[in-house]
């Protein structure tokens, strides 16, 4: 195993661990939260954190809390608008002269302020053979220039 796959492989992936790590009682975290959108935090983040500090910024970028379940009339799913601008699966088509290929759905922290929680990745997951369908569709159209990779991390995959 590669260094960073085992770093990922080792950090924390519940709250009461990621809690306990940094000296803080576990009911602090929201479970229903965590379930919703699942704790990831790579040990060397935790050891950035300040111990016993509910306000450090690092713990609350990737703490679930309750706050995540208060949903507002402004609250959109899809902020970007991506699933209407999602020709086939693993490819986002947005802008005249860009599309974005989304790689993967994982990343080394999940945050909690990510826009794309939410985002179908297992429906847009093409695997190995389709993914010649996105490139197909990229060279069908002289307009694109630039593929972003995308996702979640596209270097994890």
């Amino acid at each position: 195993m590669i260094a960073w796959q085992q770093a990922l492989a080792q950090g924390f992936s519940t709250p009461k661990d990621l809690l306990a790590a940094v000296g803080l009682p576990e009911h602090l975290a929201d479970v229903s939260a965590h379930q919703q959108f699942r704790t990831r935090v790579p040990r060397s983040f935790v050891a950035k954190m300040r111990r016993g500090d509910l306000h450090d910024p690092l713990l609350l970028q990737v703490l679930p809390t309750a706050n995540e379940q208060h949903y507002s009339s402004e609250f959109v799913i899809d902020p970007l608008d991506e699933r209407s601008s999602n020709p086939i699966p693993g490819l986002i088509h947005k802008y005249r002269s860009r599309v974005l290929l989304t790689v993967t759905g994982a990343c080394a922290i999940n945050c909690r302020y990510c826009f794309r929680r939410h985002f179908p990745y297992e429906e847009n997951n093409p695997g190995r053979r389709g993914w010649q369908q996105a490139v197909d569709y990229i060279a069908a159209d002289p307009n694109i220039n630039e593929v972003i990779f995308s996702g979640g991390d596209p270097l994890l995959a």
